[in-house]
């Protein structure tokens, strides 16, 4: 058994920097010692054996997060994110119950691309379980690959939001297929801020392992906002980025040569469709072969009301996920999910969210209690070892 923990913490220079959406709080709630003292006690509370923090100030990180993180045993790895940017992402584990095997610090911005340039990260992280012996530790299998990322926000960009996600699915492809070259398997944990709502394209892309974009409105794979009542907006087409990213439709790491050649062994196919492009064929539906669920179902058993994971004075959304890869009782094809990832993870309790209208009876987020405008996500799962 172990527990993961994901949760944007809210960067003080990004308070400070848009203070029209904390108008309701109250001084103190805002205030970034009080806010760390808040946090640090949530996650003392809960004490996740793999903790994925967002916007974490990497000053702050380094004077007053990770000094107490490490006092209560756990080691980290931190990303800030690129240009002028002042926070990034934080992945730490319990050095009592993981081991780390590696560990990928991942930039999508890419300036030779002209789509990819937002400054965002994600931390790509291999560890294995261990076993308490006397007063050292004992390795245990198979792998637990843990993703930490904080997408780009802009609700308008969906064309930014899925070649980012692409790239970070070629990363872990690439790290799960490593160990699976050395007979190992890899079980997956893949956590964030994705600024997309539920059930929409990008959800679904992580969720289903495929997406049909052409035609698609860009505001429309997150949902974060409704431009429908617009007369133009921009829309999706193939290819959504040039083969020089490395990266193919299949969310895969792959050379130019090879990406050409796989579109000239398939176009004659009936799936995927293809489109003709100065001679050149190119498809419109992107594809992974990672089997992914969330842990939460976004709705509430009890009342039926949609769960959020942030609110401000901008309204309240679900955001953050924490995926993962379910232990099914089917039998795996050759290079299939399943061959891929192992017997996969057992789900066995998360810690409930919360609806709009209660969070907005508490004077909404941050508060005095809660101290983000993200609510943390607690999850308990299963591996055999």
């Amino acid at each position: 058994d172990f527990t993961v923990m994901s949760y944007n913490i809210l960067a003080d220079d990004l308070v400070q920097a848009n203070l029209d959406l904390y108008a309701h709080c109250p001084w103190q709630a805002l205030d970034w010692n009080y806010r760390c003292r808040r946090i640090l006690l949530e996650i003392q509370k809960w004490a996740p054996d793999i903790l994925c923090l967002q916007e974490v100030q990497e000053n702050h990180f380094y004077q007053h997060v990770y000094p107490v993180l490490s006092q209560l045993g756990y080691s980290c790895a931190y990303k800030r994110r690129t240009g002028n940017k002042t926070d990034g992402c934080a992945t730490c584990y319990r050095v009592c119950r993981f081991a780390e095997v590696s560990v990928s610090a991942l930039e999508f911005y890419r300036p030779e691309t002209k789509l990819l340039d937002r400054h965002n990260v994600a931390i790509v992280m291999l560890l294995r379980p261990v076993a308490p012996r006397g007063p050292s530790t004992e390795a245990l299998g198979p792998l637990l690959c843990v993703v930490n990322t904080h997408l780009l926000f802009n609700p308008r960009r969906g064309d930014v939001k899925l070649a980012q996600l692409a790239i970070l699915l070629a990363e872990i492809d690439r790290a799960v297929q490593s160990q699976k070259a050395r007979g190992m398997s890899c079980n997956l944990i893949m956590c964030g801020d994705f600024n997309s709502v539920p059930h929409m394209p990008l959800y679904q892309l992580i969720t289903t392992g495929q997406l049909n974009y052409q035609g698609l409105p860009a505001w429309k794979i997150s949902g974060q906002e409704d431009l429908s009542y617009r007369t133009s907006y921009r829309r999706l087409f193939a290819p959504l980025w040039p083969c020089s990213l490395g990266v193919s439709d299949s969310c895969q790491y792959s050379t130019v040569a090879e990406d050409l050649r796989n579109r000239r062994s398939q176009k004659t196919g009936l799936s995927p469709p293809w489109i003709i492009i100065n001679g050149k064929f190119f498809s419109h539906i992107l594809r992974h072969g990672l089997d992914l669920e969330s842990v939460y179902s976004h709705v509430l058993p009890t009342s039926g009301l949609p769960e959020v994971t942030i609110l401000h004075s901008g309204g309240g959304a679900t955001v953050d996920y924490i995926f993962y890869n379910p232990r099914r009782n089917l039998v795996a094809d050759q290079g299939g999910a399943g061959g891929v990832l192992g017997e996969g993870l057992k789900l066995t309790g998360c810690l409930s969210l919360l609806s709009e209208d209660v969070l907005l009876s508490m004077n909404g987020l941050p508060n005095l209690i809660m101290p983000s405008d993200h609510l943390s996500l607690l999850a308990e799962f299963q591996m055999d070892l």
